[in-house]
């Protein structure tokens, strides 16, 4: 068995041959089908695998109630011939003539990396850190971000918004002119209602709100999940979508795919009691738990940050985080595999599991009771190391009741079209 083939994809900002781009009126780069001028400018991607030394990838979040962060890849490039260097101008990636022209060399470049032609990461190269050897052994280390950070420095104008759904205005956002969001999406049907300036309160979007923040923020109020996925596709669900099933087996007895490391945590750092919860509808919601407060003491959870209608959607989002978090719950919270000692289909398996995949974890002892344990989890952290010769992946993992379960006459989780029943 092997690794994964890795394939590095740079995308320069280029013309044929790298050459000098069109410019209108102009007697020589004005002319198109000239070769190394007049060429209509774009992107064009580079496959950089053989300069590459080692990869590591960071995508997701380290616990639940958090959001999504976005995602983080640092590719180390060998660079003793100088491709790479910006004050190269006999480098591939100048643009123009070493006298007018400039270095290719620029920060916001598209990334893509693939194992075994799977994207595994789709971002943007942030900043190029070159690290100069006396005995001319270059390295360049290209750090970068996803799409994400393209969001969290932009900022909206004043919007006037109206009652509607939690996806509707998450689609209404990326489509503000300020925005414009023209990168693939993925966005499931919300089931919260945001409130609008024909509420009870106003709700409007003020000058220079943060767009990331403001996404975040009608996630929180919809309990759902945002982020970017592996192939570069903005994720937005909503709670009511549904889970699929499980996508991998991980299971040490070579039944399914195996794993190096396995971690179990039981403590309290997911343990609330008392919840605060607050949109602009009305005044503050709490609900707490007496037996666990009185076992564990006073754990305070407080979201009063929220988008919501009515305080009746408020208080159930308020009793969904305390159902789940009132009582601690020992978890199987991630695991690391080593891709070159599974089959090319098991690789391909573990590589396909991206952020909010089904995973089943199963842990077989050789002592004590019961002889295995079995747990069915959502993947909410994925992370790579890679180096010539080896691929580690490790999974952080969450509990899979992330939906809300059917309960009687609550505002949120009691139709049945957006809940599970619960038993």
């Amino acid at each position: 068995m092997t690794q994964p083939v890795i394939q590095v994809l740079v995308g320069f900002q280029s013309t044929t041959a790298f050459g000098q781009p069109f410019i209108l009126d102009d007697a020589v780069n004005g002319v198109l089908n000239t070769t190394g001028r007049g060429t209509l400018g774009g992107i064009t991607y580079v496959d950089l695998t053989s300069l590459v030394q080692n990869i590591n990838i960071g995508r997701g979040r380290s616990r639940q109630l958090q959001e999504f962060q976005s995602g983080q890849a640092t590719v180390t490039f060998w660079n003793k011939g100088r491709s790479l260097d910006p004050l190269n101008t006999s480098s591939p990636y100048w643009i123009g003539s070493p006298s007018t022209g400039t270095t290719g060399i620029q920060p916001r470049l598209p990334i893509i990396i693939n194992a075994n032609g799977i994207a595994i990461y789709t971002g943007l190269i942030t900043s190029w850190n070159l690290d100069y050897d006396l005995a001319n052994n270059d390295l360049m280390f290209a750090q970068c971000s996803d799409n994400f950070t393209v969001f969290a420095n932009l900022q909206l104008n004043a919007h006037t918004t109206t009652a509607e759904s939690t996806s509707t205005r998450i689609n209404n956002v990326l489509a503000y002119s300020e925005v414009n969001y023209q990168g693939a999406r993925s966005v499931t049907t919300g089931t919260s209602t945001l409130g609008g300036t024909a509420a009870s309160a106003d709700f409007s979007i003020a000058q220079d709100t943060n767009l990331l923040n403001y996404i975040q923020q009608i996630t929180s109020s919809e309990q759902g999940q945002v982020y970017m996925a592996a192939n570069g596709t903005f994720t937005w669900k909503g709670r009511g979508t549904v889970l699929t099933a499980s996508a991998a087996t991980f299971n040490g007895d070579g039944t399914g795919l195996a794993f190096q490391t396995l971690q179990n945590q039981f403590g309290d750092t997911l343990l609330y009691n008392y919840v605060i919860t607050q949109s602009p509808a009305g005044a503050v919601q709490t609900t707490s738990n007496a037996a666990s407060i009185a076992q564990n003491q006073t754990q305070t959870y407080s979201d009063t940050n929220l988008l919501n209608s009515t305080t009746a959607e408020v208080a159930g989002l308020g009793n969904y985080v305390l159902g789940k978090y009132a009582t601690p719950v020992l978890r199987f919270t991630g695991l690391t595999t080593e891709l070159g000692a599974l089959t090319t289909a098991n690789q391909n398996i573990a590589l396909n599991l991206d952020l909010t995949s089904i995973a089943t974890v199963v842990k077989n002892f050789v002592t004590g009771s019961p002889s295995s344990s079995t747990q069915v989890l959502m993947v909410s952290g994925v992370s790579h190391n890679i180096t010539p010769t080896s691929h580690l992946v490790s999974y952080n993992f969450e509990s899979t009741d992330n939906l809300g379960f059917f309960t009687l006459d609550n505002a949120l989780w009691g139709t049945l079209d957006n809940n599970l029943l619960s038993f």
